[in-house]
């Protein structure tokens, strides 16, 4: 076909603007869908240098925690902040967010008891206090957010309620600031019927906590397989109407030996001869990359806008770095 100069003109412009156009709002954009995807990482002070997280491969740190005081109505200060001030610099000058985990399940002796939040949430006065307390934590620290881990309300008792009254007025606060509120939860069960769904209607999203299930008699010691991953979804999205995009599946990255015995991290585990493969070494139940990429997948086809991961610091910096699994996955790989 030959064209006069003016039409090849206007054929060549119209090749160009079809070319320039945006795609149909039917048609998927891959890349956007895994910018969109949050990869969350909880971080503790110690387990790595704020400075050596990977930020390509993160959009969120967690840092844990701030404990609340006896009296539950406000946080503790932290013995040594240099750590929180030198991940927030590292975080920040990669453009991504830090979060404040706040409870976490090491509360008083033994862990799980989380009569903090029962003395502080059971009065109006001590709620106030607690947002004022967080508010100010977050404001100092230039944080995006607080991520709740009060584990666990309870659903047959006033605190369940009491829970809803207070991540409602914590969240009205963290939003007319620009900040988010977060919640991590247990992974599936009566517990998480103390997160009623006024609760999580209020949150930005929550972090089901898809791990520790080492007494479940079907699961045995595994305590993270594949099959976990779906139950939590399946509770949380379809028995409890959570949206898909305000869940977030976690991930483990570190060993349990059974009936709560606490094995090596991955890189631990690695470094004694396990096989980034397997998810079973010596007595320690795991998840290597075939579950995390397995698990990673299985978030996106349910809809989940992320995974999140216990614990960031645990991972290895090479080829079998859990953290570059969960990428390859979010890139379509």
């Amino acid at each position: 076909m030959k064209f006069k100069p003016v039409q090849l003109l206007v054929f060549v412009t119209l090749l160009v603007a079809a070319a320039c156009a945006p795609a149909s709002r039917n048609q998927k954009s891959t890349s956007r869908q895994g910018d969109e995807f949050k990869v969350i990482g909880y971080y503790t002070p110690g387990s790595a240098e704020p400075e050596s997280l990977p930020m390509e491969w993160l959009t969120h740190v967690n840092y844990s925690f701030a404990i609340p005081a006896p009296s539950g109505d406000t946080l503790i200060p932290l013995k040594d902040d240099d750590r929180l001030k030198r991940l927030v610099k590292h975080v920040h000058s990669h453009g991504k967010s830090v979060f404040i985990s706040i409870g976490g399940w090491g509360i008083g002796d033994g862990g799980g008891d989380d009569t903090r939040f029962h003395r502080m949430a059971e009065r109006p006065e001590g709620q106030a206090a607690f947002i004022k307390s967080t508010l100010a934590f977050v404001r100092k620290y230039e944080l995006d957010g607080v991520d709740l881990d009060w584990e666990y309300p309870d659903e047959d008792s006033p605190s369940a309620d009491q829970y809803v009254t207070l991540v409602q007025e914590l969240a009205r606060q963290l939003h007319a600031d620009g900040k988010k509120l977060t919640a991590a939860v247990i992974s599936y069960g009566k517990k998480g019927y103390g997160v009623k769904k006024e609760a999580f209607e209020a949150m930005d999203w929550i972090n089901l906590m898809a791990y520790d299930d080492d007494y479940s008699k079907d699961y045995l010691a595994a305590h993270a397989p594949y099959a976990l991953a779906v139950q939590s979804l399946d509770y949380w999205i379809n028995e409890r109407a959570l949206p898909p995009a305000k869940a977030i599946l976690g991930l483990p990255f570190y060993a349990k030996k059974g009936f709560g015995q606490y094995g090596p991290g991955y890189k631990q585990l690695l470094a004694d001869g396990a096989s980034a493969y397997d998810d079973f070494w010596k007595g320690s139940f795991y998840n290597g990359i075939n579950t995390i990429e397995a698990k990673t997948r299985l978030a996106r086809q349910r809809g989940c806008s992320g995974v999140m991961i216990w614990e960031i610091g645990l991972d290895v910096a090479d080829e079998r770095s859990l953290l570059r699994a969960i990428d390859r996955v979010k890139r379509g790989q």
